[in-house]
């Protein structure tokens, strides 16, 4: 992978936590329903990233820890068919598809539309493989039409399911 890659996948997860749409919530868990401590997030961002192909480049690495299989919690009733529905919602699909589908029905803050905008010029520009930073922007779309209480875990299974997209393309490239 070019480093030039590297550094965009950077600065995709830079912009998208500025934009407010990093793990989908903040309520400091990270989806197992136990609170989050830094060593339970380096646990299981070391287990996500030990699950990369062998000889995965860096950036595949850093998608594979970024994006583990969400999991649901237990102290939020109906977790699991959120994440189920949000994989199903987003399966097949490119990012702009997601976003074109879930669009009107979603409500988005002005920064985040702002954001959003730019998905169409992402999804062309093969030079810069924006398809991290795409996948996350239309998942953000879905989340925002989704109830509250599980709109993180639907946006969690909707990254998920674009990830393993991404996944595939560059473990075979």
């Amino acid at each position: 992978m070019p480093r030039a890659l590297a550094f965009f996948s950077f600065a995709a997860i830079v912009l998208l936590a500025a934009t407010g749409c990093g793990n989908g919530g903040d309520d400091h868990t990270r989806g197992s329903g136990e609170p989050a401590t830094a060593g339970s997030f380096q646990q299981e961002e070391k287990r996500a990233e030990a699950e990369a192909p062998k000889g995965a480049s860096p950036v595949l690495r850093e998608i594979y820890r970024q994006f583990p299989p969400p999991r649901p919690d237990p102290a939020v009733k109906q977790s699991a068919e959120a994440i189920r529905a949000g994989e199903r919602a987003c399966r097949g699909k490119t990012p702009l598809e997601v976003k074109e589908e879930f669009i009107d029905d979603s409500d988005l803050l002005e920064s985040q539309e702002k954001a959003v905008a730019e998905l169409p010029k992402l999804e062309e520009s093969a030079a810069t493989n924006a398809a991290f930073i795409t996948g996350q922007l239309g998942a953000l779309v879905y989340e925002r039409t989704l109830p509250e209480r599980v709109a993180r875990f639907g946006y969690q299974g909707c990254v998920y399911s674009l990830s393993l997209v991404i996944k595939r393309q560059l473990a075979s490239g």
